[in-house]
């Protein structure tokens, strides 16, 4: 056998390997409980709410009849959210006392929080989402569901190689926001969701337990389980991944 046919027979057996572990995997899925919506529903201070995934939750719970108030700052695109009829609280999640401002502002059942930023400086992962957790325990509110990102915490081996390259700076942040949030006395959850689109939902979206869980969810989907999670009393103190039971990364993520 020539060398060169022995590379190619290598080559191809690295490419095989290669497609199994893009193969998609179903882990095992958190089962649900009753719900725990409070009488009369929520009362959501939302962060993040002006796009992405922020913004479908606030779709979700408007649309259902829950109050939310969100946190925007003076500068932000608000034209997503004045349609669904939701309040606002202007400030910055980096400055502490506009945060203060706004739990003082309302009667919160509960917090929710998707704050961060790849390209700000600084970046609101872990000092925003301080504020944020150190603020609602100060007010009292102790219901908090905090979403980050598969590849934080004791998650980080279960990102793709190039995702823990992409966010080598952004991961270790989000983990120390869910260190803080952990050692709180907040009843927190925890959503670290996969690879994010932006595409209408599949319905196939489900949160785990388990600290290998990786993949692909769109935000729709996504802002659907936080919502659930929300409404349960059975994620309280659980960290949960969110995935896409029907997509591999990378090969769905376009």
């Amino acid at each position: 056998m020539t060398k060169k046919r022995i590379i190619l027979i290598v080559l191809a057996v690295i490419a095989v390997l290669v497609l199994l572990s893009f193969r998609t995997t179903q882990y095992p899925v958190f089962e649900m409980e009753a719900d725990a919506a409070p009488e009369g529903g929520h009362h959501v201070l939302l962060f993040g709410g002006t796009r992405n995934t922020g913004l479908e939750v606030a779709k979700i719970l408007a649309g259902r009849g829950d109050r939310v108030t969100a946190f925007v700052r003076p500068s932000s695109d608000r034209s997503g959210l004045e349609p669904l009829g939701v309040n606002f609280a202007a400030g910055d999640a980096l400055d502490m006392e506009s945060v203060q401002a706004a739990f003082a502002g309302g009667d919160y059942t509960s917090v929710i929080t998707t704050v961060g930023c790849f390209s700000c400086d600084p970046r609101p992962d872990y000092l925003g989402n301080r504020n944020i957790f150190d603020a609602a325990e100060e007010a009292g509110v102790q219901r908090m569901v905090f979403v980050t990102s598969i590849g934080s915490g004791d998650s980080e081996m279960a990102a793709p190689w190039l995702a823990r390259v992409f966010l080598r700076e952004i991961l270790p942040l989000k983990t120390q926001a869910e260190d803080h949030l952990m050692a709180s006395g907040l009843d927190y959850t925890i959503i670290r969701p996969g690879a994010l689109r932006s595409k209408p939902p599949t319905g196939k979206g489900y949160l785990s337990e388990s600290r290998d869980a990786e993949g692909i969810i769109n935000r729709s989907d996504l802002a659907g389980l936080i919502v659930e999670a929300l409404d349960d009393n059975a994620t309280t103190g659980k960290v949960l991944a969110a995935v896409d039971s029907e997509m591999s990364y990378p090969w769905d993520l376009f």
